[in-house]
């Protein structure tokens, strides 16, 4: 792998960044046993399914959150990502015996405003290594919230596969993340925690 040269200011944000690159490997292994709970369970339960969803949502605020605490530029960003996706499980823990279609709008557009976040923030990071990652991850979260929004003919296994396959997804970006991050925070001469 070649050496890179990074300024005095992206060593500075690296090194932020991957102080606490165990959390996210934390939250990254969290969403992945969420995500095959989910795709693994027969959900027969609207409430069920509410509440696997409002879980999925209250990790991904916390993970929003957790990247405005730790940005150096942008947190008022990350911060309206955590809001929202707060929000969105409140509503999914409050009312979990909504219909389908409701439950299923609000999946679509918590998705569709996550891979938004996602765009933007690996748009705008371009000069990052494996920013591209997040770009990918961004269009496949507009992907799954485009066909949870479109999907006329909503049924429970369709849900089901959508939250699954979005906290798969999120654990694997998770765990990539942290862990180049303390990759390269040990190219950078510091020890890793």
């Amino acid at each position: 792998m070649a050496t890179v040269d990074y300024s005095a200011a992206e060593r500075e944000l690296i090194i932020a960044e991957s102080r606490h690159w165990f959390i996210r490997v934390l939250w990254g292994v969290l969403f992945l046993i969420l995500g095959f709970i989910i795709l693994g369970y027969d959900t027969q339960s609207l409430t069920v399914l509410s509440i696997f969803i409002g879980v999925s949502f209250l990790l991904s605020s916390l993970t929003w959150f957790l990247a405005a605490a730790v940005a150096v530029e942008g947190r008022g960003f990350w911060i309206v990502g955590g809001v929202l996706g707060l929000a969105a499980a409140i509503v999914a823990f409050a009312y979990p015996d909504e219909t389908l279609r409701v439950l299923s709008l609000l999946l679509g557009w918590f998705l569709l405003l996550g891979g938004l976040l996602q765009l933007v923030g690996a748009l705008t990071h371009r000069d990052r290594e494996l920013w591209w990652i997040g770009l990918i991850f961004g269009i496949v979260l507009f992907g799954l919230g485009a066909w949870a929004v479109g999907e006329t003919d909503r049924s429970l296994a369709l849900l089901a596969t959508i939250v699954g396959v979005y906290c798969l997804l999120k654990g694997v970006l998770e765990v990539v993340v942290a862990l180049r991050l303390r990759s390269l925070k040990h190219q950078l001469g510091e020890t890793a925690t």
